[in-house]
């Protein structure tokens, strides 16, 4: 047993400026009990004896603020070595860059690594769990072991889902030029894939490798656009066969929301409704992005039970405008956060993303939003958990849930003077006070260090591998700067497109 001492436990339906000071009971990797320091002594004094015998733990809260692990509800764990790399560059440009196709096989070890790096930047920032979306090339059962291994080496909890496409073009093709040469063409086009293959092969995978311990499965397409229906109906199945969350992009771009009002035209342009059509819009779907949802679709959203996860780091780095997150959260949408690509938003930060979630909600409109930071935090904890299919597991500290924890300190200037600890969090904190974290009641993160791995080597295996990682980057970078002026000229001419909606600031 665990016993958390004399910490200030977040609880969202309490003092969210000045939490109650609380102990937090953990038994195996589950929450027991949360009570008054006074409070069953008894209890208390068993897990001080077991700590003395070696067999259980008591870890000193004081001046900390205990939070429920946040989740990072979308996220994509093949490009963490581009962090740093790229700037300046449009979503579809950025796109030439990073897609693992285009990369081709990589080492086991790269794989590995990359998986490690983005899990360990996870649990040192208090997020205890991630959705990767991931994309397996090649797409066998080889590269999926590397990967879930990574996770289970590193201890952090996972819903994996892998990202399934069987349209290669990327979304901006269809506003292309035709006198387009080889090399862009190749690029912009890609390569379409076999869906009843790839489904077989995703089913086939959820099967050898069940869902237990910090291994969650979930199921996902890639967005809408970039599936066939038969694609889209076998996601679909998937999920109500295995009870899987449902996981997707959706009208990330203008460049998006002008290709749906393009090839759904029975559905009025609205690939909300084409979605709802062929099964994959309900209660465990997630939907990444939402910048281009049109107001009349929300309602839709909000009727399925839907979430969307706001990446508002990836959308401002990509241009791709800001997601109506008030009229969202007004129509009683779920909402959740992610830290998408590192390659887009150049780090896995919660923290930078509750403070934009609130910040950004206001860009629009000058007056009140109704965002707050209390709402950020929910949608980084319970908002993010419902989203995932966990709503009844992580999320919270309480009695039955799993004991997914951070804390942090508040002896800090983050915190200094301490007028609220939500507000605090949100704004002032920037992921240094984390001190220490815990998944399924396992210690990951002790006084800011990762127990589970050596970092210090892990890093030096990365900054080993970085320069041939790098030419191969340089290759890619040179198809896109071959690509850039025809793509540049595309989303010129998309802005002249009329989608029923702006998600840009006025330009000067």
């Amino acid at each position: 047993m665990i016993l958390i001492r004399g910490g200030r436990v977040y609880d969202p339906a309490g003092d969210t400026d000045h939490p109650a000071i609380r102990d937090v009971m953990v038994d195996g990797d589950t929450i027991v009990s949360v009570t008054a320091p006074d409070a069953d002594p008894e209890a208390k004094r068993r897990v001080e004896t077991e700590a003395a015998r070696g067999v259980g733990a008591m870890i000193d809260a004081r001046d900390t603020l205990v939070l429920p692990g946040f989740v990072n509800a979308h996220y994509h764990s093949y490009d963490t070595l581009v962090k740093g790399l790229i700037e300046d560059a449009p979503f579809d440009l950025w796109a030439l860059q990073t897609q693992p196709a285009f990369y081709g096989r990589r080492s086991k070890a790269e794989l590995r690594l990359r998986t490690l790096l983005g899990a360990i930047e996870c649990l040192k920032g208090g997020i205890t769990t991630v959705q990767d979306m991931c994309t397996l090339v090649p797409q066998d059962e080889e590269t999926l072991d590397v990967i879930a291994s990574a996770y289970a080496e590193v201890g952090i909890r996972v819903v994996f889902a892998l990202a399934l496409r069987d349209v290669g073009d990327l979304d901006i093709a269809p506003f292309l030029p035709d006198d387009l040469s080889d090399t862009v063409r190749r690029a912009v086009t890609g390569s379409p894939r076999d869906a009843a293959e790839d489904l077989a092969f995703a089913a086939a995978q959820i099967r050898r490798l069940p869902a237990g311990d910090l291994w969650h499965w979930g199921v996902a397409a890639s967005g809408p656009q970039r599936a066939s229906d038969t694609l889209l109906e076998g996601v679909a199945a998937l999920s109500e066969r295995y009870g899987m969350p449902i996981f997707t992009h959706v009208y990330e771009t203008r460049a998006q929301a002008a290709k749906a009002r393009r090839i759904y035209g029975r559905h009025d342009g609205s690939m909300i409704r084409h979605m709802a059509e062929v099964g994959v819009l309900g209660p465990r779907t997630t939907m990444a992005h939402g910048v281009c949802i049109a107001p009349d679709e929300i309602a839709t959203i909000a009727r399925a039970g839907a979430t969307v996860a706001h990446n508002p780091l990836s959308n401002m780095k990509l241009k791709s405008g800001v997601a109506p997150i008030r009229a969202l959260k007004a129509e009683g949408v779920n909402l959740a956060i992610g830290c998408d690509n590192c390659s887009c938003g150049d780090c896995q930060n919660m923290f930078q993303g509750l403070k934009m979630f609130c910040l950004l909600a206001g860009v629009a409109d000058p007056g009140p939003t109704g965002v707050h930071a209390v709402h950020a935090i929910e949608a980084a904890t319970r908002g993010g958990a419902r989203a995932l299919g966990l709503g009844k597991t992580i999320g919270a500290i309480e009695p039955g849930r799993k004991a997914d924890l951070s804390l942090v300190r508040l002896d800090t200037m983050a915190f200094t003077p301490f007028n609220s600890a939500a507000r605090q969090i949100t704004f002032s904190e920037t992921g240094s006070g984390v001190d220490t974290v815990l998944v399924g009641g396992r210690v990951v993160v002790r006084d800011g260090r990762l127990t589970t791995l050596d970092e210090a080597a892990i890093r030096a295996e990365i900054a080993d591998m970085m320069p041939a990682f790098r030419r191969d980057f340089e290759d890619l970078r040179r198809t896109s700067v071959e690509a850039a002026p025809v793509l540049v000229a595309a989303l010129r001419r998309l802005e002249t497109i009329d989608v029923g909606l702006d998600r840009h600031l006025a330009k000067r």
